[in-house]
């Protein structure tokens, strides 16, 4: 009898133990998932995200672009070739749909030299298109006056008067160009008159700015036969005129004028 119940209570004891394995073979099998996962989270880099691309601001951008560079100015006509035989050419001036393509010429003591020599140097009497000593060569001056003869050939500025005689003519050409070594200069025509042969550049002050209008408003009031007029072309104080002037075709005792004004 004391011998069974010592059986009894060894059942009882590998019973317990039984249980014990059991519980501890499930721990294992289900535990250790969720403490390796949370090894693994604390263990794990911390991805860092890529910094987000900052995009310049449009205007910033343009201000950053490099500008285009312009081409440098090349003249269409070779002064270097016209100075080596003439070193009085400065300048060369064209007006479309015209015969008017002529060097321009300034002698350095003598103001009449070139109504007796054209433009290479040699004697003509056609002359040449020419400048006084009363402007500068740069065209800066407040107004800047040209001369030719009016030959009934048609040569320098012959036919000057009949094209701007013409309203079409007037209308439809009203740019003059001058081309110098440095750049090309462009004049609005706004007046196409029979003016006094007094002189110009002798007889006003156009660094004045008070005569310089008061001149111009003249020029634009003028309501004779032969006058044509463009306001919309018009000087302001402080523009920059050009002046073509030959005589008046009939009446050698009054001048022609073509007038305009710099806009470029």
């Amino acid at each position: 009898m004391k011998k069974k119940g010592i059986y009894i209570l060894l059942g009882v004891l590998c019973l317990a133990a039984a249980v014990v394995c059991v519980w501890q073979l499930g721990r294992r099998n289900y535990a250790p998932q969720a403490e390796t996962e949370s090894i693994s989270a604390t263990l794990a880099p911390t991805a860092t995200a890529a910094p987000a691309a900052t995009e310049e601001p449009l205007e910033e951008a343009e201000a950053a672009a490099p500008e285009t560079a312009e081409e440098p100015y090349e003249s269409p006509i070779d002064f270097e070739e016209l100075q080596a035989v003439n070193s009085d050419i400065y300048a060369w001036l064209q007006i479309d749909n015209t015969n008017i393509d002529y060097p321009i010429v300034q002698h350095p003591t003598d103001n009449t030299y070139y109504m007796t020599h054209n433009s290479d140097g040699d004697y003509s009497a056609n002359g040449a298109v020419f400048s006084e000593l009363y402007n500068s060569t740069d065209f800066t001056d407040p107004v800047t006056v040209l001369y030719g003869h009016h030959m009934n050939s048609g040569a320098i500025f012959g036919n000057l008067q009949s094209y701007y005689l013409d309203s079409e003519f007037f209308a439809e050409n009203p740019n003059i160009k001058v081309y110098t070594p440095d750049g090309l200069l462009e004049y609005a025509v706004f007046a196409a008159v029979p003016y006094s042969n007094s002189h110009l550049l002798y007889n006003n002050d156009f660094t004045d700015d008070s005569v310089f209008t008061a001149f111009f408003e003249d020029v634009l009031n003028i309501r004779s036969i032969g006058a044509l007029l463009n306001e919309d072309n018009a000087p302001e104080a402080g523009d920059k005129v050009l002046v073509l002037s030959t005589c008046l075709a009939g009446d050698n005792t009054r001048r022609f004028l073509v007038m305009a004004t710099l806009v470029a």
